[in-house]
């Protein structure tokens, strides 16, 4: 953790610094690569220069804000009253955070975007960064991506089309070779796509996965870390659209 995040959270009453120290762990866990410093009297993480989130001591709690949040739509979040597009929640105990829906938050943060890096220069006028331009260099990006962070939104996606979280994990454990156990603990450990895919027997058939995603061709894609990701988020897309498991397990 920053040594100057470590000493506003030291400054806050014991229910807060709580607060505010399990913030800062699961901001820092979820969003590698991003810069922490104080910013205006309290921690804001920054990508590419970019304010993504932050945390200050309010009468009301601490309230952790997203800069570009109201994209997310995300029920939890409360939208801003002014013209910028930053939401936020608000705590007053360590069990109102839902970690699992700051993960999803943070996961969104990479991708949904507003320029408030050059809005002095457009003089008050915001816009919204394109998603590539929002990823920054994308391969280092989707490097540091944590696994756990992606695993709620593969169930959520494939449970909303009658699929069901076992079958995720036979997809996941036919691409990987991890079992559902070891799938679990590499969730609880934090760690990034570059780690997951590490340790990763990948199959054989892998090769065998084409067709779009993203608007990028699987077989065409150079950076060997992104294809392996991208093969996973094929995978979950054909599970979703009900193919059959037969002919997503490719032999």
């Amino acid at each position: 953790m920053n040594s100057e995040t470590q000493k506003y959270n030291n400054a806050q009453a014991a229910a807060d610094k709580e607060i505010c120290e399990l913030l800062a762990r699961t901001i820092d866990a979820n969003l590698k690569g991003a810069e922490n410093k104080i910013w205006h009297g309290h921690p804001v993480w920054f990508l590419d220069g970019n304010p993504i989130v932050g945390y200050s001591k309010l009468k009301a709690g601490i309230r952790l804000m997203f800069w570009s949040g109201a994209d997310f739509e995300e029920s939890g979040l409360k939208p801003g009253t002014g013209k910028f597009k930053d939401a936020s929640a608000t705590y007053t105990s360590l069990d109102e955070v839902d970690v699992k829906a700051l993960k999803r938050w943070l996961a969104k943060s990479r991708t949904i975007q507003w320029d408030y890096k050059n809005i002095v220069k457009r003089k008050g006028l915001l816009k919204k960064l394109p998603a590539a331009r929002a990823r920054g260099n994308h391969d280092e990006r989707m490097a540091a991506i944590v696994f756990g962070a992606v695993y709620p939104l593969y169930v959520t996606k494939v449970t909303r089309k009658g699929r069901t979280q076992a079958e995720l994990d036979k997809v996941i454990t036919w691409l990987t070779g991890f079992s559902t156990k070891k799938i679990q603990r590499l969730i609880a450990k934090n760690i990034t796509f570059a780690d997951f895919f590490a340790q990763a027997k990948l199959n054989a058939n892998a090769k065998l996965i084409t067709g779009t995603i993203c608007g990028v061709r699987v077989e065409e894609i150079k950076n060997p870390l992104t294809q392996k990701v991208r093969y996973l988020d094929k995978l979950v897309d054909e599970l979703a659209a009900g193919k059959k498991m037969d002919k997503i397990l490719r032999s």
